[in-house]
């Protein structure tokens, strides 16, 4: 249901300021000078400079959107830019691959909400092709029967009813709420019975999960264009070092003793010296400890870190000869499906028991049609995306990490896990060859140690502990005071974070997010060397804090 447009407006007073906007209107102090630059495609070079022109040298590490974004606005302003990248590419979880001839997003396929989005505007300047999907799911229920188009209409309506009533409730009364009640209890308090499934997302937390207003958009060709129009700047000027897996941060005097440097450590014994670091890596390798940080992070850093969940999201390509399901009719004189269903985009399988020995926890899934020329136009291909969440994908992954995506086994596990939905749509015959795939292809994040070993940050029910408190949350913790102390990072030891945990609210977890971040880190140290502009009047003037080039801070 990813398609399904947004707006605040559904849950929120008339003249009510949500949090998030709050929160937003706070962040934008910092990154509003640079929209108009930014939608308008044009860049820094030619502006004038703070008087204080010594050399500043600072760290990127990670070159995900993050990253690049900030390298971006650093080198927009004659900051010397060094990017370490563990991975052999750049992008991150931003990353294609090939699937017989169509280049195919293994991280992110959505741009979340139309309003005020700069993946949006860039998306434009790159020409990259956008996919309105229309929101007509096709429901089968726990046997593999259709629900009637006008009873799935109804439950998914009564669906995002209650998720608009979770919204306002969580947003108005979050300070009263438990962080061990979840979405799928407000969901059973609100429709009294079982069969709809959520994970288990903690409702004090989801007014967090609030998002741009606006549709959400296919990326149909890729996010290609997009990566390497922010990669430009960074690919021109900046120091990149890729294979480069940084383990250890140090903070130390100088040895003429003028300010602090942070020393950089790599897996290969490569030292380098910043004024300031940027740590772009993701949330999951923060919480597995890596890179070690000497003296230790701050608590309020130690705990935010621990306190913000990682999710499990992965998602499975399967291509065939053709798009059976498209087809008027069977080819075969015989068919196995006699009921038409109303499958056009999207189908959820609710509950599923019909496949005890692929599924046995009857895990609900949801599959994409990515078929439709009308929808997709030059990029349609006969292909279905699922969509796989928890220990679905944790089941998945799992059996497909030690195998070679080329060899049979790899293509067996995820056709013989997946063929009972998709036999369910129209027109498959089992002895039609065009009703056979091609190629197969997940994602395997979880599996990833880059990756953090998840796919991006979300809020989850705290998990209990053995002296019956809560896993990670001090007393009296608040999530989004974490996310504020994550975005503020040590700026006196000249350690940032940057990412989609430390994005704005109202886009935390999207790539959106994750650029709005590198672009608010990077103006905040500029700040703290007094060489950050802003608009005033029209013109665009030096602003400083006047500690030294020092303590930015969050402001």
């Amino acid at each position: 249901m990813e398609a399904k447009a947004h707006s605040k407006q559904s849950y929120t007073k008339p003249g009510q300021i949500s949090w998030m906007e709050e929160d937003l209107a706070q962040c934008s102090r910092d990154f509003a000078p640079l929209a108009e630059e930014r939608d308008a495609e044009t860049g820094r070079d030619d502006v004038s400079r703070a008087k204080d022109e010594r050399k500043i040298h600072v760290g990127v590490i990670g070159a995900g959107f993050a990253g690049l974004r900030c390298a971006e606005i650093l080198l927009d302003h004659g900051v010397q830019v060094t990017v370490l990248e563990a991975r052999n590419r750049l992008g991150g979880r931003v990353h294609q691959e090939n699937l017989l001839g169509h280049a195919v997003d293994m991280g992110p396929n959505w741009i979340h909400g139309t309003l005020n989005n700069p993946i949006l505007n860039l998306a434009k300047q790159t020409g990259t092709t956008l996919s309105t999907v229309e929101d007509h799911p096709c429901v089968f229920d726990q046997n593999g029967e259709v629900i009637s188009h006008d009873k799935a209409t109804e439950l998914l309506d009564l669906v995002w009813e209650i998720i608009t009533e979770a919204f306002k409730y969580s947003n108005e009364e979050s300070s009263n709420i438990s962080l061990e009640r979840s979405l799928k209890d407000f969901f059973i308090d609100q429709i009294g019975k079982k069969g709809l499934s959520q994970q288990d997302q903690t409702l004090k937390y989801f007014w967090l999960e609030e998002c741009l207003d606006g549709d959400n958009l296919y990326v149909a060709s890729s996010h290609a264009k997009i990566l390497y129009k922010i990669a430009d700047k960074a690919l021109k000027h900046a120091d990149i070092h890729l294979r480069t897996k940084v383990i250890n941060f140090e903070n130390k005097s100088s040895l003429e003793g003028g300010d602090r440097k942070v020393r950089v450590t790599s897996t290969e014994n490569q030292t380098w010296e910043f004024d300031d670091v940027v740590v772009t890596i993701p949330l999951g390798a923060l919480k597995c400890g890596t890179p070690k940080f000497e003296p230790p992070l701050s608590p309020a850093i130690t705990n935010a870190i621990k306190n913000t969940s990682y999710s499990r999201l992965e998602k499975v390509y399967i291509t065939f000869p053709r798009a059976f399901w498209e087809s008027p009719e069977s080819e075969s004189t015989t068919t196995t499906t006699t009921t038409k269903s109303t499958f056009q985009s999207f189908a959820n399988f609710l509950h599923p028991i019909y496949s005890p020995s692929e599924n046995p926890q009857s895990w609900t899934l949801e599959v994409n049609s990515l078929s439709s020329t009308i929808t997709f136009g030059t990029h349609a291909q006969p292909t279905l995306l699922f969509g796989i969440y928890g220990p679905c994908a944790t089941h998945i992954t799992s059996a497909i990490n030690t195998l070679s995506p080329s060899s049979p086994e790899y293509f067996h596990v995820i056709d013989d896990f997946f063929r009972p939905y998709y036999a369910l749509l129209p027109n498959y015959d089992a002895t039609n060859p065009h009703c056979r795939p091609r190629a197969v292809l997940a994602t395997n994040w979880q599996n990833d140690e880059l990756a953090g070993y998840g796919s991006y940050m979300n809020f989850k029910t705290p998990e209990p502990r053995e002296d019956g408190g809560e896993e990670g949350l001090g007393e009296g913790s608040r999530l989004e005071d974490d996310i504020r102390a994550l975005r503020v990072g040590m700026p006196e030891r000249g350690i940032w974070f940057a990412g989609d945990h430390t994005a704005p609210f109202v886009a935390l977890g999207t790539l959106t997010g994750a650029y709005w971040s590198g672009e608010l880190v990077g103006m905040r140290i500029l700040k703290g060397y007094g060489r950050a502009l802003e608009s005033v009047g029209g013109k665009e003037v030096v602003i400083g804090n006047g500690e030294n080039g020092r303590g930015a801070g969050d402001g």
